[in-house]
């Protein structure tokens, strides 16, 4: 018990709310970039800050409250977010993207910022420089104005935290221009190639101001050719809700036929180790009538299967919904299926995996606790941050869960 009064309880929750705000600040950061109107995101991270870092609140409800109003910003902020993107780049499509393949004088960029892309893409325009994706840039090859550029070649690498071991290998220049930046080891050899854009950064990193991209262009021209990736390997993605919405008749009667019997959403931020290999063994254990849904640098645990198209129909049954802020495309495809079979969502044939890691999850996950979803399953661990008297509350409120293994906790569900 502190000075003030504050238990061990209202202390985890408030390091919840930071930890949502912190991942709600880097939504809100990029849909400022684009000029979206973000006061009202603004407003109730002060709120939050005042509430929970002032000691002004010692109440547990009031606690759960101010968690669930950060819960419905960080919807709104990604809503905010996704319609900005979509205005300045366009609706994403579905796009076939080559993995691992890479030739020329080449940029690696990593990170979420679409913003600092299509700038880097005018900029290295007729150059004789290929620029290719890292993790959560994947999906930039959805984006028609970007995708018009011809030399946005392809995505190189998987996750995040393969990064270390990428650029050692990769002999271009990388551009980190988010989060999930790790630091170099000091045996590394690419940090006199390593430029950070805007925020990120690191010892020795090279800063691009004023998106000035005259020094990585002159660098990248000065380094040899790709060599190394020559993989046949290509992925999916572009799969935007709104892209798949229109889908929505084929849908329904798919549902209502049996030929599409399951929802899975496995999305997240993906933690490095051996336990994210759960992921993989229960979407490549689906069956064909599942249709899986998917988001942020999660996916790139099982991205690279083919899995088809729903029999009987030509639904593909791996749907790639863009980025870590595009996961509350999910809630707009639940929320349309909700109101065309006139079934609660929580009734729906609709099952949640959530892969957790970083601050963005832990919005994501308040954005869907805020919209009073359900039955929730969440891995490879629990939260650091919360003790067993969140957890139980949590459980009994939302019936979220945590993972174990794939036949105890999906066991009805797999072929």
């Amino acid at each position: 018990m502190g000075t003030c009064g504050k238990d061990e309880v209202l202390a985890r929750l408030q390091d919840t709310m930071v930890f949502g705000l912190k991942g709600m600040a880097a939504y809100r950061y990029h849909a400022d970039e684009l000029g979206a109107h973000v006061k009202d995101i603004d407003d109730v991270t002060t709120k939050a800050l005042y509430f929970g870092i002032t000691n002004a609140n010692f109440n547990f409800d009031d606690h759960i409250s101010m968690l669930m109003e950060i819960g419905r910003a960080g919807t709104k902020c990604m809503q905010i977010l996704g319609d900005a993107h979509h205005k300045a780049y366009g609706t994403p499509i579905p796009k076939q993207v080559t993995n691992n393949k890479a030739e020329g004088k080449c940029i690696l960029v990593s990170g979420h910022n679409l913003t600092m892309l299509k700038k880097l893409l005018i900029a290295t325009e007729g150059k004789g420089i290929n620029v290719y994706t890292h993790s959560e840039m994947l999906p930039a090859h959805g984006y028609p104005e970007l995708f018009k550029f011809t030399h946005l070649k392809g995505n190189i690498g998987g996750a995040w935290h393969d990064q270390k071991k990428l650029y050692e290998k990769w002999n271009g220049t990388i551009i980190m221009n988010t989060n999930c930046i790790q630091t170099p080891p000091k045996s590394s050899t690419y940090l006199d190639r390593f430029y950070g854009y805007s925020i990120p950064g690191v010892e020795g990193i090279k800063k691009i101001e004023n998106d000035d991209f005259t020094k990585v262009i002159e660098q990248t021209l000065s380094l040899a050719d790709a060599e190394g990736f020559n993989s046949d390997e290509t992925l999916m993605t572009g799969h935007s809700f709104k892209t798949i919405l229109t889908l929505a008749p084929q849908i329904l009667d798919a549902v209502k036929s049996g030929k599409i019997k399951e929802f899975f959403v496995i999305a997240g931020c993906d933690a490095p180790g051996k336990d994210g290999e759960y992921f993989r063994e229960l979407a490549s254990r689906l069956p064909n009538t599942t249709v899986l849904l998917t988001s942020s640098c999660g996916k790139f645990r099982f991205n690279d299967i083919d899995f088809g198209v729903v029999p009987g129909t030509e639904i593909p049954r791996y749907l790639d919904l863009g980025q870590c802020n595009d996961s509350y495309g999910a809630v707009e495809i639940a929320l349309a299926l909700s109101d065309a079979l006139d079934t609660p969502v929580n009734e729906l044939p609709l099952n949640i995996q959530l892969m957790w890691m970083e601050q963005k999850a832990v919005i994501i996950l308040l954005a869907l606790f805020s919209l009073g979803i359900q039955n929730i399953k969440i891995g490879p661990k629990p939260a650091q941050f919360f003790n067993d008297d969140i957890i139980n509350f949590l459980v009994e409120q939302f019936n979220i869960s945590y993972t174990t293994n794939v036949d105890d906790d999906w066991g009805n569900h797999l072929k």
